[in-house]
């Protein structure tokens, strides 16, 4: 027994003095993915006017995730967590094998409690960045209740946007990740005991603590490759409270990048959460609204202001996350973009947020934005026989930050909301004001206009990015965005063209938008209401929501009667101002909505977006948050409308507050989509800004007893 003990140990030694100095073996590693979207936390130090932290961070099941940097679409982290060990018995993964609790511990900051089922250790994180370079840091406190555990800390690095060619180096007292002069250093305040850099899947600290419950990999380098570290944290293995940080330092310049850091970064912190409150409390606020409410209203807020790039004013994201990032493997020379990425959609409800909330400067930076990107003449044509549509004036599917496409379709919604993102933020500025903005956007505006009475109202792509046709949401954003244009241009050629066109897709005899998209003989109730989308069998198609055509349903492959499908987007020629709430057509159409894709939850009635959804777990598309502030909007027309009494409307609407604040998570961020049997969050992207977006447009249109997405009334 005493042979084999000292065979071991032999063993042991001679791996560990192997390894040092050397190359890891395993290369280039597992195929990469990417982290969790159940994120409870996002951040990044408060910059008004200056780029000098041009870097986020995400949290998800009790550990750092993704981390975005110089741009807020570029991954440079896919995630880094603990690993804990008593090298004898057991070693235990902080991401899957601990209890996760979040304390939300003001606005802009959460502390994340990861706790040992059995009760030997304790883990707390609270994530921060500083405001005056790339540094992300991790204040770590330990509890360890027993004697003889290790903490080793492990990350997989993603340097520019993707985890295949990255190389990781043991060095100064830390470690050196890098591709190309793009990378990071990752220190700890106390040092690291042991250091090893590996491939992930054959020689990281996962596989190394594995095979035996202790480190003997002390590799210094992996070269080309989907990469990790791993250091032993230099605190004792005795029974007792540590505490220290983890410092990420990122750089554009890797070689000049210093190994320095300090011992103490509280004074850090606390200016982290001192800049966040002071632009919060500078902001306008909602009256009458419960601690929860103010408090997921002021997390909202913090969210969406996160969202906006540094270097690029104004480009607002749609979500620091990858729905279902833990299986989206990558292949190599293909960027995934997930959600970190910009839809003119997205934008516009994000801005017209912030611009509710009292910060002008947010939508003015996402106009220019918009400017920025908009189809020039000559940026080529949507070739969709027998259509043929030349791009100038329209708004790319999603971009990047540098304004690069990611998609390439066309969605006739996202040509609207910029019109109506000017309308709205020209409305609340002076005289002057309005006389720059027009000067500023007025090629924006025309050029937008133009494509719209040229090619509407028929779209590539509906709102939810899948069908081709006539929609009544994308109708509705673009019919409206003729009328604010026939504002604006009032007395032009322009002018009148559009409130032209816009009244005859309204009300021309047998060529309007309910002899295209209301059946008569639909499959539910009495047959009357309003289609997701018609003439979606091909792109000729003939506007008939009666003939029985069939329309493809995405992410599934089956193709289903158009009668068969209800979505929300009826809604919207309310919504949009274009018809009562009231109207005997909506009214119908909701009924049938809310009896046949809605659902009660534990947490609130939530909707889905359309009959046969399959995006979401299991092929099955779920609950959508962002629809629930869409119908008590409604309900707030229907008391505009003087079809309902305010304590009427209020009965309506007050659930659906409260179900935003139980549908969110215990880091109050709201997820894109939430399960029916507990209404929590899916894998989906979370927070989505949009959903946040919903729930502060509510919150201000009950403050004003008025649905402020609507201009025309």
């Amino acid at each position: 027994m005493k042979q084999l003990f000292f065979y071991a140990l032999i063993s042991s030694l001679f791996l560990s003095f192997e390894a040092m100095g050397a190359e890891a073996f395993g290369t280039p590693g597992i195929t990469p993915n990417w982290a969790s979207a159940k994120n409870v936390q996002v951040g990044t130090s408060l910059e008004l006017k200056t780029s000098n932290s041009p870097l986020w961070f995400t949290n998800a099941e009790g550990a750092l995730t993704e981390v975005f940097f110089p741009t807020i679409d570029t991954g440079q982290i896919k995630d880094a967590q603990f690993l804990i060990s008593d090298e004898k018995t057991f070693f235990v993964e902080e991401k899957k094998q601990t209890h996760h609790e979040v304390k939300v511990l003001s606005s802009s900051l959460v502390q994340l409690i990861n706790k040992d089922k059995l009760d030997r250790f304790e883990i707390k994180h609270t994530f921060f960045t500083l405001g005056n370079s790339p540094v992300l840091i991790d204040e770590v406190e330990v509890v360890a209740k027993r004697d003889g555990l290790k903490f080793f800390h492990l990350s997989n690095p993603h340097i520019n946007n993707t985890g295949f060619k990255d190389s990781g180096f043991s060095k100064d007292g830390g470690f050196v990740v890098r591709q190309g002069k793009t990378g990071l250093r990752i220190l700890s305040s106390v040092g690291f005991r042991k250091r090893s850099v590996g491939f992930v899947g054959h020689s990281d600290g996962w596989q190394d603590l594995k095979k035996n419950l202790q480190m003997n990999y002390l590799y210094s380098s992996a070269q080309k490759g989907n990469i990790a570290t791993t250091g032993e944290v230099n605190i004792p293995a005795k029974k007792g409270t540590y505490k220290f940080y983890i410092i990420y330092k990122f750089s554009e310049n890797i070689d000049a990048l210093s190994a320095t850091f300090k011992k103490d970064y509280s004074s850090e912190k606390a200016k982290y959460q001192k800049d966040w409150k002071t632009y919060l409390d500078s902001l306008n606020t909602p009256k009458n609204l419960s601690a929860d409410e103010h408090m997921l209203y002021k997390r909202s807020i913090y969210t969406l202001k996160v969202h906006e790039d540094k270097r690029v004013r104004g480009a607002l994201i749609a979500s620091l996350s990858i729905p279902w990032g833990e299986k989206q493997s990558e292949t190599p020379g293909n960027k995934i973009g997930g959600y970190h990425l910009i839809w003119p959609r997205d934008h516009y409800h994000v801005a017209l947020a912030m611009l509710y909330s009292g910060d002008l400067e947010t939508p003015m930076n996402a106009l220019r934005f918009l400017k920025k990107i908009q189809y020039k003449k000559g940026s080529g044509a949507w070739e969709v026989s027998p259509r043929y549509i030349l791009k100038e004036g329209a708004f790319p599917q999603n971009t990047w930050v540098t304004g690069e496409e990611y998609w390439g379709g066309l969605q006739l919604d996202q040509v609207g909301y910029p019109i109506h993102l000017f309308y709205q933020t020209y409305l609340k500025v002076s005289d002057q004001k309005k006389k720059e903005m027009l000067k500023e956007f007025g090629g924006m505006l025309k050029s937008a206009l133009s494509f719209i009475l040229k090619y509407g109202p028929w779209t590539q792509q509906e709102r939810w990015e899948e069908n081709f046709g006539i929609s009544p949401s994308s109708f509705s954003v673009a019919t409206s965005a003729l009328i604010i244009g026939s504002r604006l241009y009032n007395g032009t050629d322009l002018g009148k063209r559009s409130a032209s066109t816009a009244n005859g897709w309204m009300t021309k005899p047998g060529d309007n938008i309910d002899t295209w998209t209301f059946t008569t003989n639909g499959r539910y109730g009495d047959g009357q209401y309003y289609l997701r989308i018609a003439g979606g069998s091909s792109f000729g198609a003939t506007w008939n929501p009666n003939d029985r055509s069939e329309t493809h349903i995405a992410n599934s492959s089956r193709r289903v009667e158009q009668s068969l499908i209800l979505d929300q987007g009826f809604m919207k020629l309310a919504l949009m101002g274009l018809k009562p709430a009231g109207d005997w057509r909506i009214q119908k159409t909701k009924s049938l909505v809310d009896k046949h894709i809605s659902v009660q939850t534990p947490n609130g009635r939530g909707w889905y977006r359309y009959s046969f959804d399959a995006y979401g777990e299991e092929g099955k598309g779920r609950l959508w948050p962002l629809l629930s502030g869409e119908h008590a909007r409604l309900a707030i027309e229907e008391f505009s409308d003087k079809t309902a009494s305010w304590e009427e409307t209020k009965k309506k609407t007050n659930p659906i507050v409260k179900s935003y604040v139980d549908f969110a998570n215990s880091g109050m961020m709201i997820p894109e989509q939430i399960f029916e049997h507990n209404g929590l969050g899916t894998g989906a992207a979370t927070p989505l800004a949009w959903s946040h977006a919903e729930y502060v447009k509510l919150l201000w249109s009950l403050d004003l007893k008025k649905n402020i997405e609507n201009v025309l009334e």
